[in-house]
Parts: C-alpha cells; structure tokens; sequence
C-alpha cells in the first residue's frame, strides 16, 4: 500500500483555502484598525485565528499519515520540505503538491508583508517588525 498523495493534495488544498481566507480576513482587519472599528477588529481577529486553527489542523493530518510507516514518513518530508520552486514530483499528484504549497508560501509572503504595513501602522515603535537599527538605536539610548 503507498502514500496516498490524493488526501495530501486535498489536505493541502483546505490549507489553501485557510490561508487564502486568513489573506482576506487580514486585509479586512487593516481596513477595519484604519476607521479604529474595535469591534470589528476584534471580530475580524477570532475569525482569523479560527483560519489559522484550521490550517494547522490540515497540517497536523497530513503528518499523521506519516506516522504508522517509515516511508510514508520519509515521503511525506520529500514532499512537504522540499523547495517546492525546484521539486520535480514522479507523477501528477506530486506536481500538484508541489503547485499547491508553492500558491500557500506566495501567500504566507504576501501575508507577511500586509501584517507587517499593519503592525507598523498600528503599534508603531512597539511593532514586532520594527527594523534592527531602529530596536539598535532604542537600546543604545536605553543605556
């Protein structure tokens, strides 16, 4: 009996469809913190940490599958580690893994990007993403 890479690309395609919804709800989030609507940010908020919880859970059962046998492990790694932008799948399902992550890593990057602009915008010098010469520069003047 083998992997079966059809689960893996349906699994992998709800993890898309979290992370697309975690992309539309971000962006709603930011217009949401630009009118200071708290009740819809936090609203907006839950909403994507359910996103978030749901394509975790995808991850986590697309790991599972690897653990009752030793390849399907080791094919699961393959699959799930490689660089998707450089991995060459043997048959069209593994292409299609192959696609699918890389669709969810240019939107995580994406992502990334819109919540950083937000973060910024929103907690200014105590932003997560404040640059290394700005946290540099507060810890000099600090001592």
């Amino acid at each position: 009996m083998e992997l079966d890479l059809t689960k893996v690309m349906i699994l992998l395609q709800r993890r898309y469809g979290a992370v697309r919804e975690i992309h539309r709800l971000t962006k709603e989030l930011g217009e949401a913190f630009e009118r200071n609507d708290e009740v819809s940010a936090s609203m907006l908020l839950q909403m994507r940490a359910d996103e978030m919880e749901r394509a975790d859970v995808c991850l986590n059962q697309i790991w599972e599958m690897g653990e009752t046998n030793r390849g399907y492990q080791e094919k699961l790694c393959t699959l799930m580690r490689s660089d998707p932008k450089e991995a060459v799948g043997d048959s069209p399902e593994e292409k299609k893994i192959y696609e699918i992550r890389q669709k969810i890593w240019e939107m995580a990057e994406e992502l990334r990007g819109i919540d950083q602009r937000m973060s910024q915008n929103v907690a200014r010098e105590k932003s997560f993403y404040k640059t290394k010469a700005e946290q540099q520069e507060n810890l000099s003047l600090q001592a």
